[in-house]
């Protein structure tokens, strides 16, 4: 079954040219000792020193961690989104208002803000096997960047949940989802992508290469147990459209999994599991701006707080992955939704947030980050001191999702396009290139679909708010870190993504 990888335009390696699955198993935990110098985070270390752990240490312990990752997210994105909301919330006061201080993210309540490196087990390793095609020395996949995340481990692009041993075969990691449930904990993914795409499925399964997402769905149901699974990709688990018929959405059934299809039927789950498939084939759920109108797929905030929820009902704590899925699509395809898609996982973050602040929660770490910056995002361009926020705040659909399939379906004439700009868009056609006339931008969008969809109309738009991009692929710069609750003080400076699985599994108690 082939898709749009978060890599798009990419090709699955040959089934043969993957390493074989080793039947060896590493765990996960380095130990957080050696991560700071022998120096414990929590209490956990000093009870594991006595023969039992009291019922007071398992009191004061976190019982609940979130990782809350902004799947393409880099400095950039954060500062663009920032300005959004100031140039949303006031546009007669902007940019002054701009100030953290009078127009904060939800991602500068965290406590501690850090910086993050991410790269593969071989930086200087040109990949060209991976759903990231060919990669630059320094440049991670989602899928190795998850899995360090996740795991702990560096591992080659393309890895899920495992790395290559000296044998060249593939090697399962335990992930700190699967810690945390062996000791009793819930445990949940949350996304806005399909939900065995390469970061949720490094939590929770273990493939040789990400493209493998019928197998993922199979790990989830037969092995993971994750008592929240949230997302799209229902074709992954349909037996109508998986290639070997497997029926795993009734077998999910038979576990007790409530599968829910609709943002009503997730509103009305009371209790887990529940598997929520949003989409009926293998797509993400839509991006942001077209999610707002004709779509029973619930947003972020909805799925993020459902799942807290649903979660916070054990007893023994939980642990949950929240993804922003797709702010990785909007730089690969250079789409001007970008910033839209990066405000709505702010306004996740603050959802996770304010549950973990609520005076009824058990202590809880939140760690928030990205696994790669995407894109080469620039906020000004062309040697212009400038960006129109103002058009960015007037876009109502993403260009490669919402405006071309309108023009592909709608469009005949340059009134057609005009009609389209405006009722779609939210955009006058005569403003998304002001030095030519309507006729002409016509003319340059009807050079045919490849034109429509990925050159002329969003370089036009990106030119007009005066944005960029310098890559359709995975950039190698550093990404924020935000953490809040117990250990957030671990990262309040510069660390690398294999060390948030170890400070995650300290705060949790877990092994």
């Amino acid at each position: 079954m082939g898709h749009d990888n978060c890599c798009s335009g990419s090709i699955a390696p040959d089934p043969e040219a993957l390493p074989s699955v080793a039947t060896e198993r590493r765990s996960f935990i380095k130990g957080v000792g050696a991560l700071t110098g022998g120096a414990a985070l929590s209490s956990r270390a000093a009870a594991d020193d006595g023969d039992e752990e009291s019922d007071a240490d398992r009191a004061e312990e976190c019982r609940n961690a979130i990782t809350f990752i902004h799947d393409g997210m880099g400095p950039t994105q954060v500062t663009g989104a920032r300005y959004l909301k100031a140039y949303q919330e006031d546009p007669d006061q902007f940019p002054l208002n701009a100030d953290p201080s009078e127009t904060p993210l939800h991602m500068d309540r965290h406590e501690a803000h850090g910086t993050m490196t991410v790269f593969p087990d071989d930086p200087n390793e040109v990949v060209i096997d991976s759903a990231a095609g060919a990669t630059s020395p320094g440049a991670i996949d989602c899928a190795a960047s998850a899995t360090g995340i996740g795991a702990g481990v560096k591992t080659y692009n393309g890895a899920i949940g495992g790395i290559r041993n000296e044998d060249d075969e593939f090697v399962p990691v335990e992930t700190i989802l699967e810690a945390a449930s062996d000791a009793g904990l819930a445990t949940g993914l949350v996304t806005t992508t399909r939900i065995t795409h390469a970061t949720p499925a490094a939590f929770a399964a273990h493939v040789p290469h990400r493209s493998m997402e019928d197998e993922i769905a199979e790990q989830y149901i037969d092995e993971a147990d994750v008592d929240v699974l949230l997302g799209g990709g229902k074709a992954h688990f349909d037996p109508d459209q998986r290639d070997d018929g497997r029926d795993l959405l009734g077998a999910a059934e038979a576990q007790g999994y409530r599968i829910v299809e609709t943002d009503e039927e997730l509103a009305d789950v009371e209790e887990s599991p529940v598997l929520g498939l949003f989409t009926e084939d293998d797509s993400h759920l839509n991006y942001y701006l077209d999610r707002q109108s004709d779509t029973t797929q619930p947003g972020l905030v909805e799925m993020t707080e459902k799942a807290l929820d649903l979660l916070s009902e054990n007893d023994e704590g939980f642990f949950v992955m929240v993804e922003a899925g797709r702010v990785d699509h909007c730089g690969h395809k250079n789409d001007p939704a970008i910033l839209d898609e990066q405000l709505e996982g702010d306004r996740a973050v603050g959802a996770c947030l304010d549950f973990a602040r609520d005076n009824g929660t058990a202590p809880t770490t939140v760690v928030t980050t990205a696994d790669h910056e995407c894109g080469g995002f620039s906020l000004g361009r062309d040697g212009i001191y400038n960006v129109d926020y103002e058009m960015i705040d007037a876009l109502q659909a993403s260009v490669t999702e919402g405006i071309v399939p309108a023009i592909d379906e709608e469009v005949e004439d340059v009134e057609d396009l005009q009609t389209v700009m405006s009722e779609v868009a939210g955009i006058e056609l005569e403003d998304v290139d002001r030095n030519h006339s309507d006729a002409d931008i016509y003319r340059a969008i009807d050079l045919g679909p490849l034109y429509a969809e990925v050159p002329a109309l969003r370089d036009m738009l990106n030119r007009q708010m005066l944005i960029d991009f310098t890559s359709h692929g995975h950039t190698g710069v550093d990404v924020p870190l935000y953490a809040d609750g117990p250990n957030a003080e671990f990262f309040d400076r510069a660390r690398d993504n294999t060390d948030i699985a170890d400070v995650m599994a300290d705060a949790l108690g877990v092994k």
